[in-house]
């Protein structure tokens, strides 16, 4: 079955707008934060493979592990990043943005994306209700990576780079072992 997604969520953090753009330019930390990521795979320049583990309910008995490809373009001057989807990767087709509207006091923390999800595995008696309430996982989740984010942008500059360092070192581990297990 296939299923329409759109969803616009925002989120307004007490920090001012130039405390908040460090959010584009770090873009695979950013989207680290979205919740049931399993692996962000980069394919290209500002291009990645989502990969997430199943999401659904056990008890109607539906859960779909989306995947899916984009490629982002990243203007800092409008406080944007939009991404757009790529053919052929995965079960979805996924496009969107984040941006950033602010001031020196606060800033306004925007997300919007749509899309389609293929061959998600529904049970003929839950077709008719099954968009809405895969639309609703997804909107949860969307709201988790904003609260992630603003959480995130809360903490001390120490906290930060502390928690930069332990993620490159993870990652160097990480990029070891897949090397040589394959």
């Amino acid at each position: 079955m296939k299923v329409k997604i759109a969803i616009e969520r925002s989120l307004v953090v007490a920090l001012p707008y130039k405390q908040v753009t460090p959010l584009l330019q770090d873009l695979e930390r950013t989207i680290g934060r979205f919740p049931k990521l399993r692996q962000l795979t980069r394919i290209g320049d500002n291009a990645y493979r989502w990969d997430m583990h199943p999401i659904g309910s056990k008890l109607a008995n539906i859960s779909h592990a989306v995947s899916y490809g984009a490629q982002y373009h990243v203007d800092p001057k409008k406080g944007l990043v939009r991404w757009d989807a790529m053919p052929k990767q995965g079960n979805a087709s996924i496009e969107g943005c984040f941006s950033l509207h602010g001031d020196d006091e606060q800033t306004r923390l925007e997300f919007q994306v749509e899309g389609e999800l293929y061959d998600v595995p529904v049970p003929l008696l839950y077709r008719p209700i099954a968009p809405a309430f895969i639309q609703g996982r997804f909107s949860a989740l969307v709201d988790i990576f904003l609260e992630r984010t603003g959480d995130a942008l809360a903490l001390p500059e120490s906290t930060i780079n502390a928690a930069r360092k332990s993620v490159q070192t993870t990652t160097k581990h990480t990029a070891k072992q897949g090397k040589g297990s394959r």
